[in-house]
């Protein structure tokens, strides 16, 4: 099982200091354990994530609903698609990336 997720160290999703990455984390054994790795090598977002739909101010919902993890039968290695709108500047129009893990 694999879960691809945004998080940040910031106390809160409404810290406007906060910087968020991308994350993998895996199970090999039903989800006793999980391995969690960095997926993005730089920042995907910096300040608040609203999650309150239509009624969020600007910028702060540009991650989109953009999430996806393919696994690759051959090797096993995962695949995420995420939405980055930091990595070419401060809040810059929304971007997909794929990462592919190593």
């Amino acid at each position: 099982m694999d879960l691809v997720y945004y998080a940040t160290t910031a106390s809160s999703k409404d810290d406007a200091s906060a910087v968020w990455n991308v994350y993998l984390s895996q199970t090999t054994d039903n989800g006793a354990h999980f391995a969690q790795s960095l997926v993005s090598n730089t920042p995907n977002h910096m300040g608040v994530i609203c999650t309150e739909g239509i009624a969020c101010p600007p910028g702060t919902r540009n991650l989109l609903d953009l999430f996806k993890v393919a696994i690759d039968p051959g090797n096993g290695k995962a695949a995420v698609i995420y939405t980055d709108d930091f990595s070419l500047g401060t809040h810059s129009l929304p971007q997909v990336v794929l990462a592919q893990q190593n």
